[in-house]
C-alpha cells in the first residue's frame, strides 16, 4: 500500500522550466527565421533533424540518469565503440538484423558494467563513468588504428536519409522513442521508482522500492539507447572517425539540464529534454548560417549549462525556504492549540 502510494506521488508532469525551455525553443525559432532566409527551409530543418536524432535519443537514457540524481559521462566513448564494431560487421556483410541486435546488446552490456560497479560497488557514478570512458576511447584508438572508418556501404542510410511523406524517417524514429519513454516514466510503476530514488534513496527503500534494481535498469537502458544511436551514427555519415562522440556526453547533459532535470534528481521530464534537445540542435544550425565560428557553440552551451544549474539551485532554495516557513507555521498552530 505505501509503495504504491509512493509511487503514484512521484508521477512526473510537465514542470515550469520544461515550459520555459519551449518558450525559448518558439522564441529561437522566429528569430533565426528572420536572421537568415534559409532556416526554414524544407532542406535545412531536415538536415536539423536528422542532425539532432542520436543525440535525442542518448538523452532519454541520460534523463532517466540524471532524475535519479546520476550521470554518465562515458556516453561518447561508448557511442565510439559500438559504431566501430557496426562498421566492422557492415564490411563482413552480416545480416543487417543481426547488425542491431549485436549493436543494443553491446551497449546494453556497457550501461550493465557502469551500472554494476556504481550499484554494487558503491563507487560514485562520476568516477565510473569516467574510468570507462576512458577506457572506451583508449579502445577507439587501438580499434582504428588511428585511421578512419570510411567508405562503408549504406546499410543503415535508410534511417536518417529517408523520407516519408516528406517528412525525415530519423523523425518518426525520434517521436516514437519519446512517446515509449514518456509514458515508461508518467504510467508505469518502474517510471515512477526513478523519480521516487531521486527525491530521496531511504525514502524510497523504506517504501519497497528495489533501488539497485531500477539504477542497474536505468543505465542498461542508457546504454541500449547509445548502442542504437550508433546504427544512426554510422547510417548518417558512412563512417567511422576518431574523434567519435568526443563531444557527446557534455551535449547530452546539456540538453538534459536545459531541459529542466534538475542536477540532484527527483525532477524533469521526457518533453522538457526534447526541447532541450531541439533547442540546442537549432542553436548550432544557426550558428553555421549565420557564419559564426564554431568556438561560439561551446561558449554559449556553458553558460546555458551554468544558467540552467543556477535557476534549479534557486528553485531548490527557495522550496526549501517554503518547506521551513510551513513547519514553523504548523508548530506555532500545534502550540496556539496547547494553550487554549
Amino acid at each position: 500500500m505505501i509503495r504504491n502510494t509512493i509511487s503514484k506521488g512521484y508521477a512526473p508532469r510537465t514542470e515550469r522550466r520544461a515550459i520555459l525551455t519551449i518558450i525559448l525553443l518558439i522564441a529561437e525559432i522566429f528569430i533565426f527565421s528572420i536572421i537568415s532566409r534559409n532556416f526554414l527551409s524544407g532542406q535545412n530543418l531536415s538536415t536539423v533533424l536528422r542532425n539532432a536524432t542520436d543525440l535525442a535519443i542518448i538523452s532519454i537514457g541520460m534523463t532517466m540518469v540524471m532524475i535519479m540524481g546520476g550521470i554518465d559521462i562515458s556516453v561518447g566513448s561508448s557511442l565510439g565503440v559500438v559504431a566501430i564494431i557496426i562498421g566492422w560487421m557492415i564490411q563482413a556483410k552480416i545480416n543487417p538484423l543481426l547488425i542491431v541486435l549485436a549493436a543494443i546488446a553491446v551497449g546494453m552490456m556497457i550501461g550493465i558494467i557502469n551500472g554494476s560497479l556504481i550499484t554494487y560497488g558503491k563507487i560514485p557514478d562520476i568516477i565510473v563513468t569516467l574510468g570507462t570512458s576512458n577506457i572506451l576511447r583508449a579502445a577507439v584508438f587501438a580499434m582504428l588504428g588511428g585511421r578512419w572508418l570510411t567508405g562503408l556501404p549504406p546499410v543503415f542510410s535508410w534511417l536518417t536519409a529517408g523520407n516519408l511523406l516528406g517528412i525525415p524517417t530519423s523523425f518518426y524514429i525520434l517521436i516514437i522513442f519519446y512517446i515509449i519513454f514518456w509514458y515508461f516514466l508518467t504510467f508505469r510503476t518502474s517510471g515512477r521508482h526513478i523519480y521516487a530514488i531521486g527525491n530521496g534513496i531511504e525514502a524510497s527503500s523504506l517504501s519497497g522500492i528495489n533501488i539497485n534494481r531500477t539504477r542497474l535498469k536505468a543505465y542498461s537502458i542508457l546504454g541500449a539507447l547509445v548502442g542504437f544511436s550508433a546504427l544512426l551514427y554510422v547510417g548518417r555519415l558512412g563512417s567511422v572517425e576518431i574523434t567519435v562522440g568526443i563531444d557527446l556526453p557534455m551535449q547530452a547533459i546539456a540538453a538534459v539540464v536545459i531541459g529542466g532535470t534538475s542536477v540532484k534528481g527527483g525532477s524533469g521530464s521526457i518533453i522538457g529534454t526534447l526541447a532541450g534537445v531541439l533547442f540546442m540542435a537549432i542553436m548550432r544550425n544557426g550558428i553555421v548560417l549565420l557564419g559564426i565560428p564554431s568556438l561560439w557553440e561551446r561558449f554559449v552551451i556553458g553558460i546555458l549549462i551554468l544558467i540552467s544549474v543556477g535557476f534549479d539551485l534557486l528553485i531548490s532554495q527557495r522550496a526549501k525556504q517554503l518547506q521551513r516557513i510551513q513547519i514553523a507555521q504548523q508548530r506555532e498552530a500545534a502550540i496556539s492549540i496547547k494553550s487554549h
